[in-house]
């Protein structure tokens, strides 16, 4: 991650995708997430989803190349790119 990017932090989910610290603190303050467990020493977060599913996110440094760092106005969100799966 490159120290001039206003992200305060990345984490990878147990779901195979990506967030910003933004992205974590906005879906907690409007209850899309709910916080099970965080780990301080770690930052590890555990969230109940909406849907009830449970979801881990561990602090990461890297992005793989698929997703891209978006910033406007609203915040730092990470985006898949790789578009959507055929069927």
């Amino acid at each position: 991650m490159r120290a001039d990017l206003p992200v305060d932090a990345l984490y990878e989910g147990s779901d195979g995708r990506y967030y910003t610290d933004w992205q974590l603190t906005r879906r907690l303050r409007t209850d899309r997430w709910s916080l099970c467990i965080r780990q301080r020493d770690l930052d590890r977060h555990l969230v109940e989803t909406s849907d009830g599913q449970l979801l881990l996110l561990t602090p990461t440094d890297d992005l793989p190349e698929w997703a891209e760092l978006r910033i406007d106005e609203r915040g730092a969100r990470v985006v898949d790119t790789r578009g959507p799966l055929p069927e």
